[in-house]
């Protein structure tokens, strides 16, 4: 009796761990780390594009998320910032499943995008600040901010977007740097827009730049040449009137 009491004992105590196990590789199959999640394991033909309408909701990781919470208060904190404005994507892309050879896997990219307005006039260090201190509470390349400063007394409005750059530092140098130049253009007689895209490695020389110019003649375009040459985009592709892909 005895033996055969501890040999059930023995089956029960098994049959625990076998389902813990299965419900730890559960969980383990379901968590999420990052801003690409898999999706479920659905078969896609080779060739074939995911389907959009099943996409799931936009969601984060706990961790992200509160960074990005983090980040968004202390940007409203600060002085001449008006509104700030959060949304977020899902973009999906297949790559194949290692265990079937006909099959696609879909992945999913999630992404936030922050939209800040500033007063008109605020300004290149205030501005600067923005993208600065967004960088002190992140860690992550899925969020991207676009910024404007609308016009005012003396200057054209102008936008200015940081593309996946906030897994790293942007010293406020730097950042006001490419304030006062947006600043310093927008201010130039015949510059009607202005709008500047700064790349993930924070090289503003491999960004854009994009002017647009009324009237287009040669003698403005000049002038509004030699002011690009004294800011932070002296080296940066220009677009608008300028012919595109043009260097000052």
């Amino acid at each position: 009796m005895h033996r055969r009491g501890a040999a059930a004992v023995a089956l029960l105590l098994t049959g625990a761990l076998l389902s813990g196990c299965s419900a730890l590789h559960d969980l383990a199959a379901g968590s999420t780390t990052g801003d690409a999640t898999p999706s479920p394991r659905t078969c896609l033909p080779p060739g074939a594009d995911p389907d959009p309408s099943p996409a799931p909701a936009p969601t984060l990781d706990p961790n992200v998320a509160t960074q990005i919470r983090k980040a968004l208060a202390a940007v409203r904190a600060l002085p001449a910032v008006d509104t700030v404005g959060e949304s977020r994507s899902n973009a999906q892309s297949t790559y194949p499943d290692p265990e079937r050879s006909y099959c696609q896997l879909v992945e999913n990219h999630f992404s936030t995008d922050v939209t800040v307005t500033v007063s008109p006039e605020a300004t290149p260090q205030q501005a600067g600040a923005v993208p600065s201190t967004m960088a002190k509470h992140l860690a992550w390349t899925g969020v991207s901010l676009s910024m404007t400063v609308p016009a005012g007394p003396g200057h054209v409005a102008s936008v200015v977007h940081y593309n996946r750059t906030f897994d790293q530092s942007i010293p406020l140098e730097t950042s006001t740097g490419v304030a006062d130049g947006l600043q310093r253009i927008a201010s130039t007689s015949g510059v009607t827009s202005v709008e500047a895209s700064i790349p993930y490695t924070m090289r503003v020389e491999y960004g854009s730049l994009t002017v647009t110019v009324d009237p287009a003649d040669e003698t403005t375009l000049a002038a509004v040449r030699s002011v690009i040459d004294g800011t932070a985009f002296a080296d940066t592709t220009l677009h608008g009137s300028f012919h595109n892909g043009a260097k000052p």
